[in-house]
């Protein structure tokens, strides 16, 4: 199975400043997000079932830091995910909790696995049972790993539809053509910044042409 991350805006139900506990949903029910899928009642039941101790918060969706909190509270309704998590009084944790107060950041992210789905007529994806990691507190303009690694395996996924024939959905479609819109604002910035470190103006690796001793080899860069 697929370790995949969806993004979803997020507006906090409560937030307690002082304790850092926050709660609102992580998911919402039977409506199209912008990967096109359509999560269905009860497709997190049989994984709260088993116990979720080991669901985390992470920032950005990065297991390689330490977790900034956990959930205290994570079940199902008939409006989706409820999610209450606590978070931690760490020296990231303090950032993410003054990020919140402010309103910046105002968007999670669920790191899951799926299990059951199937596709409809129109190539829209219902996600019935998944397997839940983690919920990241995320903003895209600083992420664009995490959506590089989410629309990667999205792109190879529909390219394997259209050969079988599958209508992909206009839903998909915009959402891809908006990360390769985010991708590129990315990049730029990138190579700014490169530049600057480096103390002097580089032209962007991007658009340098390889050595003519040398031959360029393809080089498939997929958005």
């Amino acid at each position: 199975m697929k370790h995949e991350t969806k993004r979803l805006s997020f507006k906090m139900d409560e937030y307690d400043e002082e304790e850092g506990i926050f709660s609102g949903y992580a998911a919402v029910f039977e409506n199209i997000d912008s990967g096109g899928d359509i999560i269905e009642p009860g497709a997190f039941a049989k994984a709260l079932a088993g116990g979720w101790e080991r669901v985390k918060i992470l920032a950005l969706h990065n297991d390689c830091w330490l977790p900034i909190g956990k959930p205290i509270e994570l079940r199902e309704d008939e409006k989706g995910l409820f999610l209450k998590a606590k978070i931690s009084d760490t020296s990231m944790g303090k950032d993410i909790k003054t990020l919140l107060k402010d309103g910046v950041l105002n968007e999670l992210s669920i790191g899951y696995e799926p299990v059951v789905f199937e596709y409809d007529e129109t190539g829209i994806r219902h996600l019935k049972e998944v397997t839940l990691w983690e919920v990241s507190v995320v903003t895209w303009a600083m992420n664009p790993e995490a959506v590089i690694t989410d629309y990667k395996s999205a792109t190879e996924e529909i390219r394997k539809e259209l050969k079988e024939g599958r209508k992909i959905s206009d839903s998909r479609l915009k959402s891809l053509k908006e990360v390769s819109r985010s991708m590129k604002e990315s990049a730029r910035m990138i190579d700014s910044v490169i530049s600057e470190a480096s103390g002097k103006k580089e032209m962007p690796i991007s658009r340098r042409k390889p050595p003519r001793s040398r031959k360029a080899g393809n080089i498939e860069i997929i958005f």
